[in-house]
């Protein structure tokens, strides 16, 4: 058995793990649970064959960092809660909001078949795949591998700080101390990172997928793996509508907030409203 042959082996026990896991338990955040773990598993069995391949090294090793990080980030929001009687009981928030939206059981199992379990994780094998690609592309390193290196490590350390920021924010939220902060206690971010974008967490998780693709693409031209990084960026897009209107149904200043900030990239945001901003912020 080849190395691509296992991933993909792993990739329909993940699947069928998902599944039968929500299907249980009704826990359905699995495959949340999975998407952290299963891209570094996927590089590090592919290094058995690229192992002599810098460019395939360097970049897997960034995959893996950002599995750690992601991981870490994801347990410490009780993601991997787990106790003996009940299993792994953490759970996003957005899948009680499906469960309400879809309430036959049946209806509902085939979305976690099709869906959370099949779609989404067959998606993590599709944006890792350019990886496995990669690694057979030999010759020294360019300029164009380092520059893809360093805006790679950049999103990562972007990811990370913003991810830091927003647990910092939570923590401020519940703290006694801040109670009369109003920047604090509207609710949602607008500090860091998260004055410029209200999503600058995505924006640097998607832009690592794209670089990942452009490993590839940057040796061989156009691949069909690019559908990887694109879907995921659909996939965003829809959970941010979701979020977003989850929010705004929770804190009145959210609406507001939306108008005046970018959902991705800061030069996105209307002028006129960013100029709206520090009176916003500034209100008591």
């Amino acid at each position: 058995m080849d190395t691509l042959q296992l991933t993909f082996y792993i990739l329909l026990a993940a699947i069928a793990y998902s599944f039968l896991g929500g299907l249980i338990t009704k826990n359905y955040s699995q495959v949340d649970r999975l998407w952290s773990v299963l891209p570094p598993v996927y590089v590090l069995i592919w290094m058995k064959d690229f192992s002599s391949n810098p460019r395939y090294v360097i970049a897997a090793v960034l995959v893996v960092l950002w599995g750690i990080r992601l991981t870490t980030n994801f347990a410490i929001k009780g993601g991997y809660a787990f106790s003996f009687k009940k299993g792994f009981y953490g759970e996003d928030y957005r899948w009680d909001v499906l469960k309400a939206k879809i309430p036959n059981p049946v209806l509902f199992e085939l979305f976690n078949l099709f869906f959370i379990s099949g779609f989404q994780l067959g998606l993590i094998y599709l944006f890792t795949l350019p990886l496995y690609y990669l690694g057979s592309q030999t010759g020294p390193l360019t300029s164009v591998d380092y520059i893809l290196f360093a805006l790679h490590f950049i999103l990562l350390a972007g990811e990370m700080t913003a991810d830091i920021q927003q647990l910092t924010y939570y923590k401020k939220r519940s703290d006694e101390a801040e109670k009369n902060n109003r920047r604090i206690q509207l609710g949602f971010n607008t500090l860091g990172l998260w004055k410029y974008s209200r999503h600058p967490n995505y924006v640097c998780e998607l832009g690592q997928w794209f670089v990942v693709y452009f490993y590839l693409h940057s040796r061989v031209g156009l691949h069909y793996t690019l559908a990887g990084p694109v879907v995921l960026l659909a996939l965003f897009v829809g959970s941010t509508i979701m979020a977003e209107n989850i929010t705004a149904g929770k804190y009145e200043g959210y609406i507001r907030w939306k108008k005046m900030t970018a959902p991705w990239l800061p030069l996105l945001a209307p002028l006129p409203e960013r100029k709206n901003k520090k009176a916003f912020l500034a209100e008591k």
